[in-house]
Formats: C-alpha cells, sequence, structure tokens
C-alpha cells in the first residue's frame, strides 16, 4: 500500500471540494454577510434579479476555486508511515500527518458519491479539525485497506509501548448494537439550541425584519384578522403574534432538518471494544474509534430533553487542550455523539464502557462548601436585586418595589440549584479509580473519565478562600477541563495527590 509517488484523486473529487467550499462559506462566511443580506431583503428593489446575479457570481467563483484547489491536490501515503498532502490554490501547504499521530481512521460516502462507489477517507488527529486531513473520492477498498493500515501501525506501536498489555487484554466481545428512529433523532431537534442560536443571530436585525413584514406580511394578516368580525380591534395584536410563532416555528423546523441530515438512519454498533456509528441522510459517516480512546464521557440532559425523558451521551473529540467549558463539543463531526437515549440506552451503551456502570443518582457524591452558595448569593443575587430595586424605584415610582424583587426569587432559586447540582464523586472497580463530576441547574450533566487518563491537576483558591481554608479543584483532560469548587483545603489536597498519584502510576498508554 505504501507509495512514494504523489497520487491525484479521481476528477469526481471536484464535487467533494465544490460541496466543501460551500458548506465552509455558509457555516464561516454567511454569519459575517447576515447584515448585507438583511439589508438587501428589506432596502434593495428588484430583488429577484439582482439575487440572480449575485448567485450566478457566487457559484461561478465557488467552482473555480474547487476546480483550481482539485488541481493543486495530491497525496503520498509514504513507506515512513506518514501520510503527506499538498493542497491549496493561493497559499500552497504540505500536510505531514504520521500513522502515529492518527486517532481514527474515518470514513464518509456522501450521496454525490453513492452512483461511482467511492468515499472520503478522513484522517482525524487530535486537535486537528483546522489541519483537517482528508483524501477524498476514493475507492471503499481502498480507503478500508489505508485503515487497517494505520491502525495496525498504532496497534504494533501501542505493544510494543506497553507489552504487558496484551496479557490483559480483553477477549473479543459479541457484537451490541444500538439503533434510534428518525423519529427519536427528530427530537434531538427540539433538545439542542440551533432554535435559539438562530433566533439570537437574527436579534441584532429584528427591527430592520419587523419593519420590512410589517408592510409585506403584518399588513396583510391584520386585514385578512379585520375582516372577521371576531377579531375587531385586536386583528393588530394577533397578526404581530402570529408572525412571531412563525418565526419560531421555522427556527425549530430548522434545528430538526439539521438533526435529520446529521443523525439520518443512527446505527451504533460495539465490539471488540471498538464503537462504530453509521449515521447520516446526504453523507453516511462511518466514525470508528477504540474504547481505549475514549478519554471520558459526557450525559446531558436539558430542560427539554427532561421533558423528553432522554438524554445525550457525547464522547468528546480529544483537542490540544484549550477547549473552554461550554463549547459544545457534539458540533464536531468526528466526535462520538449519541444524540437522544433513554435512560436504560444510557445504562446500555454506559456498561459496554465502564462494566460498574450503576444509576449516577446512587453514587455518594461530594458537594462544594457553603460559602460558594453564599458567594454567588451576593454576587448574582444580592448585587442585582439592589440595582434592578433602585432602577425601578427611580423610573417607575408609582410601581410597589416589590417588582423589582421578583428578579432575586428567580435568581436565588438559580443559584441555589446550581449548587445544589453541583458535585463530584469517585469510584473502585476491579482496582480501576473512576471519577464523576456532575454540573447543571434545571438539566444535568455529568462527566465520566478514568483517573489515569486526566492531563494534570491543580488547586487555586483566592484571598478569601485561603482565610476560610477552602480550594478549588481542577483537573485537565485532552478534551477539555473539568472542576470542584469550594473543598476544604484538606479534602482538595488529598484529592490531587490521588489523582496525580493514579497519573504517574499507572503504565498504560490511552492516548
Amino acid at each position: 500500500m505504501n507509495n512514494n509517488d504523489w497520487q491525484r484523486v479521481s476528477p469526481w473529487a471536484l464535487l467533494y471540494f465544490i460541496v466543501h467550499f460551500a458548506i465552509r462559506f455558509v457555516k464561516d462566511g454567511l454569519l459575517n454577510l447576515l447584515p448585507i443580506l438583511v439589508i438587501f431583503v428589506t432596502q434593495v428593489e428588484q430583488k429577484w434579479f439582482w439575487g440572480q446575479v449575485a448567485a450566478s457570481i457566487a457559484i461561478v467563483m465557488l467552482v473555480v476555486y474547487a476546480f483550481a484547489y482539485y488541481r493543486n491536490f495530491s497525496y503520498r501515503i509514504s513507506s515512513e508511515n506518514e501520510i503527506l498532502l499538498n493542497k491549496g490554490v493561493f497559499k500552497k501547504e504540505r500536510l505531514t500527518l504520521k500513522f502515529a499521530r492518527v486517532q481514527n481512521v474515518n470514513i464518509a460516502e456522501p450521496f454525490y458519491f453513492q452512483p461511482v462507489n467511492l468515499v472520503n477517507c478522513i484522517f482525524d488527529a487530535a486537535g486537528s479539525s483546522a489541519q483537517e486531513a482528508v483524501i477524498p473520492g476514493v475507492k471503499l477498498s481502498y480507503a478500508e485497506h489505508v485503515r487497517e493500515q494505520v491502525m495496525a501501525f498504532k496497534a504494533q506501536l501501542q505493544q510494543s509501548d506497553t507489552p504487558e498489555k496484551a496479557e490483559h487484554a480483553a477477549q473479543p466481545s459479541a457484537q451490541h448494537t444500538l439503533t434510534l428512529s428518525n423519529a427519536e433523532i427528530a427530537k434531538f431537534g427540539l433538545m439542542s439550541n440551533m432554535a435559539i442560536l438562530a433566533l439570537a443571530a437574527l436579534a441584532p436585525f429584528m427591527n430592520a425584519i419587523f419593519d420590512y413584514l410589517e408592510t409585506s406580511l403584518i399588513a396583510r394578516l391584520e386585514a385578512m384578522f379585520n375582516e372577521q368580525a371576531a377579531f375587531v380591534g385586536s386583528a393588530a395584536a394577533l397578526a404581530v403574534v402570529t408572525v412571531i410563532v412563525v418565526i419560531v416555528l421555522c427556527a425549530v423546523l430548522l434545528s430538526v432538518t439539521m438533526a435529520l441530515i446529521r443523525f439520518f438512519n443512527f446505527h451504533l454498533y460495539f465490539q471488540d471494544n471498538k464503537f462504530k456509528r453509521v449515521a447520516g441522510l446526504f453523507e453516511r459517516q462511518q466514525l470508528s474509534i477504540s474504547s481505549e480512546k475514549i478519554q471520558s464521557v459526557q450525559i446531558k440532559q436539558n430542560i427539554i430533553a427532561r421533558l423528553l425523558k432522554r438524554y445525550t451521551l457525547i464522547c468528546p473529540q480529544v483537542s490540544s487542550g484549550n477547549t473552554a467549558p461550554g463549547v459544545a463539543a457534539h458540533k464536531n463531526k468526528q466526535t462520538l455523539v449519541m444524540p437522544v437515549l433513554t435512560a436504560a440506552h444510557v445504562q446500555q451503551v454506559c456498561r459496554w464502557l465502564f462494566p460498574w456502570f450503576i444509576n449516577l443518582n446512587e453514587l455518594n457524591f461530594i458537594k462544594p462548601e457553603r460559602a460558594l452558595l453564599y458567594k454567588n448569593t451576593v454576587l448574582y443575587v444580592f448585587l442585582p436585586s439592589v440595582i434592578s430595586v433602585v432602577v425601578i424605584d427611580q423610573l417607575f415610582e408609582t410601581l410597589s418595589m416589590l417588582w423589582g424583587l421578583l428578579p432575586a426569587s428567580i435568581l436565588m432559586a438559580a443559584v441555589f440549584l446550581r449548587y445544589q447540582k453541583t458535585g463530584m464523586a469517585l469510584y473502585q472497580h476491579e482496582g480501576r479509580s473512576f471519577a464523576v463530576f456532575r454540573t447543571g441547574m434545571i438539566g444535568t450533566q455529568y462527566r465520566l473519565f478514568e483517573i489515569y487518563k486526566a492531563q494534570s491537576a491543580t488547586t487555586i483558591s483566592t484571598y478569601l478562600m485561603r482565610k476560610s481554608g477552602l480550594k478549588s479543584l481542577y483537573i485537565q483532560l485532552a478534551s477539555g477541563s473539568v472542576s470542584m469548587p469550594y473543598l476544604k483545603s484538606v479534602d482538595a489536597e488529598q484529592l490531587i495527590d490521588f489523582v496525580l498519584y493514579e497519573i504517574e502510576s499507572e503504565p498504560r498508554n490511552w492516548f
């Protein structure tokens, strides 16, 4: 399979480059052009004509750029166990990816390649989202051969690093499967925040949008409602409410549609300690990952998921370690996501990974000290409430000051719920140590990982915390970080010593 000659991809790969750059434009460029689009919709006359002109120019430029990119693209699988890519148009780039750095080799079959039996071979390396290594438009047999070659090299490398691992290797397991219906996938669209993000992106332009809608749509709806005797006197308000409801429903429909496009016909297989996920409408993504390479597992349930009694299970993509808290890891295509699971499904999948897995509510969670509740009450309840009462009293003298205390009760409930959900627990199973971190407010999020897979651990304390004998524990993972705030200093030091001992003493190599 090794070939020291540079190879060109199939001419059909031009379709991949056209679609790839079109998607990048929509994701990265369209949001920046949103103000121009709003001005175009609300101000420009002859929209159909100028829209056709702009679309034609954009399509021509896209095709020309994709063709130039295709002409400059070549690849090589070298005898030194490296994947080399030459690519670029204005800025030529040579990407070198060693087999040892490859986490997974995934295969994607876009709908436009199905008639010609071609696929995309995707090399997934830690933190490589910006340096994506994809060989598009190759035969399935070639992609599978490359995947076997890379995985065989990594297995050989890992055995040479930890020869004792083979003695304790688990026996091949029977195949487990999990299938989600498309009706369930649609629920993930309701659970995700895409609809909220879409409305938030339009928020700065709502005035312009409503000015346009008022003349083009609301006025017509008002006239139609005025014709009905039952709506006389409330037709204008009803027309506005109708438009708002339609906008919200369109945003929700968009969220559901995007969920179906990504997870259509979802199938998950687990065998020989490996996950294989196949899903996608326009592009059937075959994601394969060894359970040994999974550092942590996230179990999420937001308020809508709680109403639907569903959970989202995520095995985050290993990054360069700079993932900020709150970043949606599930938006990375190479992240293993099980989008909408019942409680029974969560138990089933987690036991494939963690044989000890039990109902997490049964664990003995360590809670932060009450000083955290007091601090958050002062910062997020008392100070905002005082400011709101003063502002309301100055601006609206006729209103009761009780209206200023109404937000205080809401904020206090939020702070208390947040405090109640925060915690961590340790679990021992067959000489192996696991950690579970819990956060949330109305919903709940769990983060599970084997402690030896952590990257580092540290404690932080402010001046007031030191005076009270408190410290916060932070554990850095390769896919983000977790924290446990406001522990007693003695407990925090014992925990960090235990975590560092597990990291340094464990000979197993997982990365």
